[in-house]
């Protein structure tokens, strides 16, 4: 019976180390925008502080990381090209750093396995990655690129918990919904409730027999 299957990304099929944190962010800022390091700190300030703010409410929309750091930078006399402002990111995120993701093979696996069997395979992620950084990211950790949709909620929009997140990312006729996921609160509670099968990913021992039998692999 085939099933639409969501994957997270982070400890699910990406394993991350903690990171970095405002200071790294700043100084990217300094070093790829040749920013002044106090106006720099500022826009790290705007634009963390509009991520935080919505972060705490899980229905709250989580706003688009590029549109808030090109509008910081503007609001300060300080516009810059998209690429620029891409390049920061993928700096400041850590992904410049061979060690900070690596991929996890046993879900990375059983993903091509579902979709070799028929079943439809998605991503979904709350993230603060571009969508085009997410699957530049992707792609160089060798992830399946066996996926036909993907919601990664720096582009802006709902995120997880909020079901409208789970049903954008769900739609379409399928007979059955699975979300595979670390994170009991932010993947396996929201949608169970909404009644999909799941399964829950222990990043640290990471096993995908459950879902490879619910799946009939």
């Amino acid at each position: 019976m085939p099933a639409v299957v969501v994957f997270d990304c982070f400890d699910t099929l990406v394993l991350s180390r903690p990171l970095p944190g405002a200071d790294h962010f700043a100084a990217c800022l300094t070093d790829v925008l040749a920013l002044d390091r106090r106006r720099a700190e500022a826009v790290v300030r705007t634009v963390f502080e509009a991520i935080l703010t919505a972060m705490t409410d899980p229905c709250a929309p989580q706003p688009p990381t590029l549109a808030l750091l090109d509008t910081a930078l503007r609001e300060r006399g300080e516009p810059r090209e998209i690429a620029d402002l891409e390049e920061v990111l993928w700096q400041a995120l850590g992904c410049a750093d061979p060690d900070q993701y690596t991929l996890c093979t046993p879900m990375a696996d059983a993903m091509s396995r579902a979709a070799a069997a028929g079943h439809t395979v998605r991503l979904m992620s709350n993230c603060y990655l571009p969508g085009p950084l997410m699957r530049r990211l992707l792609h160089g950790l060798t992830v399946p690129e066996v996926y036909d949709r993907a919601l990664f909620t720096a582009d802006g929009g709902p995120k997880k918990p909020d079901p409208r997140a789970f049903r954008l990312i769900g739609e379409g006729v399928f007979e059955r919904r699975v979300m595979v996921g670390d994170s009991a609160e932010l993947d396996i509670e929201p949608a169970r409730a909404l009644g999909w099968d799941t399964v829950h990913v222990n990043p640290d021992h990471p096993d995908p027999a459950r879902l490879l039998a619910l799946l009939e692999l």
